[in-house]
């Protein structure tokens, strides 16, 4: 009776592994959707670094939008590249660094 149990116990451990792994045989699709998403991800990611800065104005535009931390970082430091603001030392995210570096350059207005 124990012996009966056993194989019957082993037929099921079987032929469930052979189901869990004809399913497991179709995730690869699934992922490879999963980084078609990704890829089209980076493209509209890599349109959002085209932003070109020019004015304090053009960067005030692009920290208050809806856009992403990264694109907002990016239009940050292309400012600070062109000297349109000073560096700010609070560089955890973009809207603080925005608004200490907008403190920054009126207190140097005021010292001038």
């Amino acid at each position: 009776m124990k012996n009966i149990i056993l194989v019957v116990f082993i037929f099921c451990l079987t032929i469930f592994s052979a189901y869990f792994m004809i399913t497991s045989d179709s995730e690869p699709d699934d992922k490879k959707d999963k980084k078609q998403e990704k890829t089209e991800q980076t493209k509209k990611s890599s349109n959002d670094k085209s932003i070109n800065i020019k004015t304090q104005e053009d960067l005030e535009k692009v920290i208050n939008s809806e856009k992403d931390e990264q694109t907002k970082m990016n239009a940050y430091n292309q400012a600070i590249d062109k000297d349109i603001l000073p560096k700010s030392k609070h560089y955890q995210d973009a809207e603080s660094a925005y608004k200490e570096s907008v403190d920054l350059k009126k207190n140097e207005n005021k010292e001038k």
